[in-house]
């Protein structure tokens, strides 16, 4: 676990649209941050155990809760019993919650099984509690301080030249030349400076964020920037489970970046084993080869290779992807 000590904040007020908004909080209260759990059952248990044996009394929840797995209403369901619990949606809980609009009866194009799937194997109940969710939340602190919840920051995940924020450029430079976490959150940190005007736009005074899968806290342009981490898939070459504590003091905030250990193999082993649509055991052991290895190069050279063969067109033919499938060349053992 690393601790960062962050000064005290400057409120910065701003034109939000506040999707969501909750009370203030109570002074001393202990919020875990989790993000990205990708329906990662196991690390998602492991991370919510170690956050209350911290004193975690809320949690804070970023988005991206469900995929193609065999334990995804798991992940739902235990959302839902969570105490003084703030969700809001990420990009992949979209995707599967808008088929319910024009509620398919099958899904044609291979490539797009996925969200099919989870979308036909949540629970009614899981399925109308990720529809009940907004897409951003702000939270007033009793420190004064606004909390803001988003899945994730344009800037951030939309500007090339922020590279170091990128998963697929973290990791061809982690290949090329490896460098520590902390060397990796400097760059993060150093890059955002840059852009520190746009930065001091952004809604809330603490803002968390997830999508990226890298672990980052920093503070610019007075406003502290906190992504606990991909609770499911992390991909800062540290395969534990990340997540983050928020503190409350009463007169600022403090926080923790924390790391769980929790059984990687037994989750692996899960994940190629399931096999119940077309094409599941390759995504399987794509993913797997990510939670292995805490990595994302091995997506960033399945895409490399999707697009040679597609030449961009997405969603693509089915025969088009079973031609990406069937030439892809895992690269790990």
């Amino acid at each position: 676990m690393q601790k960062l000590s962050i000064p005290d904040i400057i409120y910065i007020g701003t034109n939000r649209k506040q999707l969501k908004v909750r009370g203030k909080g109570s002074q001393n209260m202990i919020y875990a941050v989790i993000a990205d759990v990708h329906g990662n059952y196991s690390a998602f248990r492991a991370v919510i155990d170690d956050a209350k044996a911290k004193g975690a009394g809320a949690f804070l929840l970023l988005g991206d809760y469900t995929l193609d797995t065999p334990m995804l209403n798991e992940v739902v369901d235990t959302m839902r019993t969570l105490p003084n619990c703030t969700a809001i949606l990420g990009n992949g809980d979209i995707r599967i919650i808008n088929l319910d609009k024009t509620k398919p009866e099958k899904c044609d194009l291979e490539q797009m099984l996925p969200n099919f799937w989870a979308y036909k194997n949540l629970s009614e109940q899981n399925l109308n509690y990720l529809k009940s969710l907004p897409e951003a939340a702000d939270i007033m602190l009793s420190c004064e301080k606004i909390v803001h919840l988003s899945h994730s920051i344009p800037l951030i995940h939309h500007n090339p030249r922020l590279g170091a924020f990128h998963s697929g450029d973290y990791a061809r430079k982690m290949e090329r030349s490896p460098f520590t976490f902390e060397e990796g959150m400097r760059d993060m940190l150093n890059a955002a400076l840059e852009y520190s005007d746009e930065v001091a736009t952004y809604p809330g005074d603490i803002c968390l964020y997830g999508h990226n899968h890298l672990q980052f806290s920093g503070c610019v342009a007075g406003k502290i920037l906190l992504n606990p981490g991909s609770c499911g898939m992390p991909l800062d070459y540290d395969i534990r489970a990340p997540y983050a504590l928020l503190t409350d003091t009463g007169k600022d905030v403090r926080i923790e970046l924390c790391r769980v250990e929790y059984d990687v193999d037994e989750v692996i082993k899960s994940i190629l084993a399931f096999d119940a649509f077309p094409h599941a055991q390759f995504w399987g052991k794509l993913r797997a080869a990510m939670i292995k290895t805490g990595s994302d190069i091995h997506m960033n050279r399945f895409w490399q290779h999707v697009r040679k063969i597609c030449g961009g067109v997405f969603p693509m033919q089915n025969e088009i992807w079973r031609q990406v499938v069937e030439t892809f060349e895992f690269d790990y053992n």
